[in-house]
């Protein structure tokens, strides 16, 4: 029961909640699947909405035994981050996908939980530079008054061993923050913005652990987080592109700046 789910606003106390919540997210939520050489991987997503979401993921054998591999909270971050270079590794039957790798012409590391690997299509694997929303989601966070910025793994510390290997620990100013609530719990959440030093991360924090007045711009927080994101696909990118339309005449845009005498 490590992971993380207060941090969404949900409450899991023990192995039946766990199974429970599971058991939900089946009935609720939106199914993708993946193929692969031995078995299939049959994804649930629930939206919550706010960016929240739960994800279940089942792995089917070649013999058609079904196992429940994995259930894990997750929140689909509001920027783009720019990942190269980066490395894959799969647990099919634990249901999990680790991506390793480096923002972008920075030496800045990040290793992090790939939520949708059964969303989104292999063409957006063929490429140098992976696409991604990164959020943590805090298992706790505090503000403090002077402190460096930084960002490390948190299984370099050996009292931390066991911990996966997405998790981390941060210290960053804030750069925006925002309230928000799980539509489902009622739970109430912060939305961070963080300046690290060498990028910028989103973060997640249960307003429990955090006092509303001592946030404000420019703050300093630190944290312990679960890294986790997803690939924004190509359809989504070119969604959200305003760009000339080409389907308008150039001579009717200059119609508009047209003023009679």
């Amino acid at each position: 029961m490590d992971i993380v789910f207060e941090a969404i606003g949900l409450e899991i106390p023990n192995e039946k909640a766990f199974n429970n919540l599971a058991e939900d997210v089946k009935k609720r939520g939106e199914a993708s699947h993946l193929t692969r050489k031995k078995g299939v991987l049959h994804g649930r997503c629930w939206r919550m909405g706010e960016g929240l979401e739960v994800w279940t993921v089942l792995y089917e054998a070649e013999s058609g035994e079904v196992f429940h591999a994995d259930c894990r909270p997750g929140f689909r971050a509001k920027f783009r981050q720019r990942i190269n270079p980066w490395l894959m590794t799969e647990f099919d039957e634990e249901g999990e996908a680790l991506i390793h790798g480096f923002i972008e012409d920075t030496e800045t590391e990040v290793l992090f939980e790939l939520q949708n690997l059964t969303e989104v299509s292999a063409k957006n694997f063929q490429n140098n530079v992976l696409n991604v929303s990164l959020c943590g989601l805090a298992y706790q966070a505090e503000v403090v008054r002077k402190s460096e910025k930084y960002w490390k793994s948190a299984t370099e510390n050996s009292e931390t061993s066991g911990k996966p290997e997405n998790d981390w620990t941060l210290c960053g100013e804030i750069l925006a923050f925002s309230s928000l609530r799980n539509p489902f719990s009622g739970s109430d959440l912060y939305w961070l913005c963080l300046d690290l030093g060498t990028f910028a991360l989103e973060i997640l924090v249960n307003q429990k652990t955090l006092q509303a007045e001592s946030l404000h711009i420019g703050a300093m927080v630190k944290a312990d987080v679960w890294l986790q994101g997803h690939i924004i696909s190509e359809s989504t990118m070119f969604s959200h592109y305003e760009g000339v339309d080409y389907y308008c005449r150039t001579v009717d845009f200059w119609k508009g700046f047209k003023r009679e005498n």
